[in-house]
């Protein structure tokens, strides 16, 4: 059976999808992924040889950096730049994608559910797609608020007018286009609860073996006290005065401090380090998390998963979008805290980090939804869904 992959071209979006697809080849199935953007070499780091590209065209430097950064702050101009990549780009993406449909002729699509192109390219096939969320947006509840449930709120309009276009319809929980075949979500409900209707908790989507993106790392500088890892992601990690605040709380402390700092490496920014902090501009985060003792994080949810899985108590700061329900979710099932650290003084962000760091309710939490997450393996359940849905 052919299965194709539709993916947004950002590592929060691929990797959660590399643990399903790489299942599905296991099981003798063949698979190829589809990007608006060329993202074959970094699909071939990890081992996939069938990619397509809507465009070679790189990112723009909004989409990364300081750029991005001033941008997400600006109500604005986010609202414009969510609209650009969720709808504005995808009267030209069916095409494209249909294009691939008709070359690789698959019998299901599985796609990240903000690619708005699978479901209607799929609609139009007349194939079965499934919702494999790189978010937890299928289980947001209807009592949460935000600025992105607002954005969507405003996006409406033009999201349906899409969907029409194209003779099509579609349903919706925040960004998400929601599979009448199969929506999955990558989590328990031991950090969401139970799911609304017609929404699969899967469990953690992990990838088998590495991603091909692990970077060399300094192990030999790691000495022995607990770690506090920060990573603000692969978009929008321009944010010194967070480095800053951590910086000089995690220096009043017994714990080493780790960070992947992107850009902000060279930059000058951060100034001088102490010798045991370790910056890098991009870690391998799963190796990592392994050795951590508390992960400070900006609230993607690929990072949330992923330290919880390792039973990594966080510590979320939201700057964006769904950051703001992951940090909600954290805090909720008790795993963690959320705290705003662009406006947090460094003795804040310390008492957090003491309780964070402490053996109590924090890290109990966190290890409580670790085992729900070793008992249900979302690659394989999302794996197991798609070819039901073939058959």
């Amino acid at each position: 059976m052919k299965v194709l992959f539709v993916t947004l071209p950002e590592k929060g979006h691929l990797h959660p999808l590399f643990g399903p697809a790489r299942e599905l080849e296991r099981a003798g199935h063949e698979v190829a992924f589809y990007a608006p953007r060329d993202v074959s070499a970094e699909l071939a780091r990890a081992g996939f040889e069938r990619a397509f590209a809507g465009a070679p065209a790189p990112p723009r430097d909004e989409d990364r950096g300081p750029e991005l950064a001033r941008l997400v702050r600006d109500r604005e101009a986010l609202r414009g730049w969510i609209k650009r990549l969720l709808v504005d780009a995808v009267d030209e993406e069916v095409p494209r994608l249909e294009a691939v449909v008709r070359e690789f002729r698959p019998r299901v699509i599985a796609a990240d559910p903000m690619a708005y192109q699978a479901p209607i390219a799929a609609a139009r096939a007349g194939l079965p797609w499934a919702a494999l969320s790189t978010s937890l947006n299928p289980v947001v509840p209807d009592d949460f608020s935000s600025e992105l449930i607002d954005t969507n709120a405003w996006l409406a309009r033009d999201r349906d007018a899409l969907f029409a276009r194209f003779g099509c319809a579609a349903r919706f929980r925040v960004c998400d286009c929601l599979s009448p075949h199969a929506t999955l979500a990558f989590t328990t409900d031991a950090l969401t609860g139970a799911p609304p209707p017609g929404v699969i908790l899967a469990g953690p989507s992990l990838p088998r073996g590495e991603r091909g993106d692990e970077p060399p790392f300094p192990w030999e500088r790691l000495d022995g006290r607990p770690i506090v890892y920060l990573s603000l992601g692969s978009q929008i990690y321009w944010q010194p005065r967070i480095f800053a605040t951590v910086l000089a709380a995690v220096r009043e402390r017994d714990a080493q401090l780790v960070m992947s700092v992107g850009e902000l490496a060279s930059s000058g920014a951060l100034g001088p380090l102490p010798d045991d902090v370790v910056a890098v501009r991009y870690a391998p985060q799963l190796q990592l998390l392994a050795k951590t003792a508390v992960m400070i994080t900006h609230g993607g949810a690929n990072s949330v998963m992923e330290a919880l899985a390792f039973g990594v108590p966080l510590l979320v700061t939201p700057i964006c979008n769904d950051q703001f329900h992951n940090a909600r979710f954290v805090e909720r099932s008790g795993a963690g805290l959320a705290l705003d650290l662009d406006a947090a003084t460094a003795a804040e962000c310390g008492r957090a980090l003491d309780a964070l760091l402490g053996d109590g309710p924090l890290r109990q939490n966190a290890a409580r939804v670790a085992a729900s997450y070793r008992a249900n393996d979302g690659a394989a359940r999302a794996a197991a869904e798609i070819v039901r849905l073939g058959r």
